[in-house]
């Protein structure tokens, strides 16, 4: 009986100590993007930096960096890259990949400090700011559900 209430504790417990929250969030950043021609094809690569803000979750607003690259043509666009957010010890990165132009799909691949142990995973859409603005600026929303380690 002991082994069975034992086993019962082991399974239960990591799920009182992981609490999932939907979230939602948008990143604003300067563009700097590089593109090079590869036949029919061209070769894109990005480091952008920004800011981020949270619509909802419990997520801290910050400054993200968004590093990509990929291929984009007649027969559509692949990529992906990493985006880390935060800053000093509080970070966490999103890994992302291209699932159509302006849409992606991400999941969190590591995290530190207060976000130490976070898990997550969504879809982000991405739009250019404004034509008319001196640097080309981009927006992207993103959206899904993570796990926060609750501290004690």
């Amino acid at each position: 009986m002991f082994r069975i209430v034992l086993c019962a504790a082991a399974v239960l417990v990591p799920q009182y100590l992981i609490a999932s929250e939907k979230v939602s969030a948008t990143n604003f950043y300067v563009v700097k993007q590089e593109q090079i021609p590869a036949g029919e094809n061209v070769f894109w690569k990005e480091d952008n930096y920004g800011t981020y803000t949270i619509h909802e979750g419990s997520i801290d607003a910050g400054f993200v960096r968004c590093v990509g690259s990929g291929f984009g043509g007649p027969g559509g666009i692949t990529g992906g890259g990493v985006c880390v957010y935060g800053a000093h010890e509080d970070t966490f990165t999103m890994r992302w990949e291209v699932v159509s132009f302006g849409f992606n799909k991400w999941q969190i691949v590591s995290a530190t400090g207060k976000y130490s142990g976070m898990t997550g995973s969504g879809t982000t859409r991405t739009r250019v700011a404004s034509q008319f603005m001196a640097l080309p600026h981009r927006i992207s929303d993103w959206e899904g559900e993570v796990n926060l380690p609750t501290k004690d």
